[in-house]
């Protein structure tokens, strides 16, 4: 790329960037525009409280001296000195930097001065400064350097709050007037929140182990976990999984010998004497795996109905004591 090319191609780039900047600049000023025009006609008709807010927005996308000054004269109207002297204030300022604007500038500084003797101020002091001390105007943080200085304000009533960590909250209500209500809110010194007391552990009784007097306060109930029948019923389980194990085995040898008697005997009619014994053991194998194989499922059955019907219930155990003897009673179902 020659240096030609070069510098067409960064007067090229710079120029679809002011045309982006351009663009984004233009669509910020139209919402602006928009929101500005809504608040004057809604305050044409009569209804300050939303054409005031739809000026303060207008006022937040894209401040403007004109957008400005409307919005005071708009405060004004509703009562909020406070509010519209700070928006004439802004206006005057922002006048004064573009400094091709003085007609505005004036208009600005005069609504401003003119508001000062009617406003109404909220002085907050604070006796005893702490680490961690926040003070709350409603949801609003009063900063540190604002206090002891008197501060316009709107009229209302105001809900103020100051904490730190380890303290108790303070809180107090204020309610301003109008026309020049001047007030002094006190911050007392805060209190030292209170530190929960841990209850004392108290020392776990001494248990005697002689046998108590009377015997209900030795009475012991048990849980059982286990029964004569349930201990049964295991064994009858045991049984049924040997018998199960051995009637298997045999039948396995039954089948080797009866499929070693077919080698010897394939023929219905057979003389070889080796293939007549092991078909005669095959079959006595075979009879013994079924009768295994009955025992196996008896015993799986008794089993299981033992151990159901055998369920262990709660016993107790009591002392008995009289004059000349002692004892233990037990209670229960076995």
């Amino acid at each position: 790329m020659t240096p030609v090319d070069r510098l067409r191609f960064v007067i090229v780039t710079l120029g679809i960037c002011l045309v982006s900047l351009h663009t984004t600049a233009h669509a910020q000023s139209a919402e602006a525009e928009a929101l500005f025009r809504d608040g004057r006609a809604l305050i044409k008709q009569g209804q300050l409280a939303p054409g005031c807010d739809k000026l303060a927005a207008s006022d937040r996308l894209e401040p403007s001296i004109g957008t400005l000054l409307n919005l005071g004269d708009c405060r004004e109207k509703q009562g909020k000195l406070a509010s519209a002297w700070g928006a004439f204030r802004r206006a005057e300022a922002m006048a004064e930097r573009a400094g091709n604007d003085a007609r505005r500038r004036a208009e600005a500084s005069r609504r401003a001065v003119a508001l000062e003797p009617k406003l109404s101020t909220l002085r907050i002091d604070v006796t005893h400064r702490i680490d961690g001390l926040v003070v709350h105007r409603d949801d609003e943080v009063v900063d540190a350097a604002v206090w002891s200085t008197p501060v316009p304000i709107d009229p209302g009533t105001y809900a103020l709050r100051a904490d730190a960590p380890g303290y108790s909250a303070w809180q107090l209500r204020v309610v301003v007037g109008a026309n020049a209500d001047h007030n002094v809110a006190q911050v007392p010194a805060l209190e030292r929140a209170p530190v929960a007391e841990v209850a004392p552990v108290a020392p776990a009784p001494i248990v005697d182990a002689a046998v108590p007097a009377h015997p209900a306060y030795a009475t012991v109930h048990r849980k059982r976990t286990w029964s004569a029948a349930r201990g049964v019923s295991l064994g009858l389980g045991i049984v049924a999984l040997g018998a199960v194990g051995t009637g298997a085995y045999f039948g396995v040898e039954s089948k080797h010998l009866q499929d070693r008697a077919d080698q010897h005997c394939p023929l219905p009619v057979c003389a070889d004497p080796q293939g007549l014994s092991d078909n005669a053991q095959a079959r006595t194998d075979a009879t013994r795996a079924n009768i295994l194989y009955g025992v196996a499922g008896a015993s799986a059955v008794a089993s299981l109905v033992l151990w159901f019907v055998g369920a262990p219930s709660d016993e107790t155990i009591s002392p008995l004591v009289g004059d000349h003897q002692a004892g233990v009673s037990f209670a229960g179902r076995f």
